[in-house]
């Protein structure tokens, strides 16, 4: 009758250990359950129960959850992690290295109670796919060139322009108008989807310049000198 419960005893065992552990996709095993089962197991089967020494503290990269370290024997040790006041699971590294992750954060526990961490990079969002509708084509001001007008949202409209059958340039109006120019060509998209284009004038070659005027070389006279007159004097007599 021994056999059978020996055997039991030994499942038990093995199990506790499974829930000690840290599984392989990497989340963390509930440490709580485990902890009785382990002492019930233990009892059971007679031998000691596992000393846990506690050894110190360790903040993980995450900035928010901890690590409480524990000595259970030689080469072994198990680590609980905490984060605001509830305890995530317990990792244990029997001999070797224990690994766990959890919401892109990675722990690892060494045989010899070292705990290191590290976050997984955020993941750029990919951005969103634009929808163009096309809604026009239209003849630009130089007689060669067309834009094709495509309307994406509300107040964001967004003009292909096309010379000699190559597109050359887009305009993205979005919420306000957009300005395009090409070899004289001058395209304005607004942002309700209306387009204007226009050609610089160019100068007429038979026109004749305006010649520029020169300046006035002429010498200006010089004013004459006042003759100076001595003043009168009653006192003397005057002449014939």
């Amino acid at each position: 009758m021994r056999a059978p419960r020996t055997l039991r005893t030994a499942l038990v065992a093995a199990g506790v250990t499974a829930a000690l552990g840290v599984s392989a996709t990497g989340a963390f095993a509930h440490a709580a359950p485990a902890t009785g089962t382990a002492a019930s197991a233990t009892h059971a089967s007679g031998h000691c129960k596992t000393e846990r020494v506690y050894v110190k503290t360790v903040e993980l990269a995450d900035k928010v959850s901890k690590a409480k370290v524990f000595k259970t024997g030689k080469h072994r040790y198990e680590a609980e992690i905490w984060g605001k006041g509830l305890k995530y699971g317990t990792m244990a590294a029997k001999g070797r290295t224990a690994h766990a992750e959890h919401n892109g954060l990675h722990i690892a526990l060494q045989p010899n109670g070292k705990v290191t961490s590290w976050v997984e990079r955020a993941k750029p969002k990919p951005k969103p796919v634009v929808k163009r509708v096309l809604v026009t084509s239209a003849p630009l001001a130089d007689g060669t060139s067309t834009a094709r007008i495509y309307k994406v949202t509300a107040n964001h409209y967004e003009a292909d322009i096309y010379a000699d059958g190559t597109r050359f340039d887009t305009l993205v109006a979005n919420g306000r108008a957009a300005y395009g120019q090409l070899n004289g060509l001058h395209v304005v998209l607004q942002p309700d989807g209306q387009l204007s284009s226009w050609v610089d004038r160019a100068p007429d070659p038979t026109a004749t310049p305006t010649p520029t005027p020169k300046p006035d070389q002429t010498d200006t006279p010089t004013p004459a000198t006042p003759t100076a007159v001595a003043p009168y004097d009653s006192t003397q007599p005057a002449t014939a």
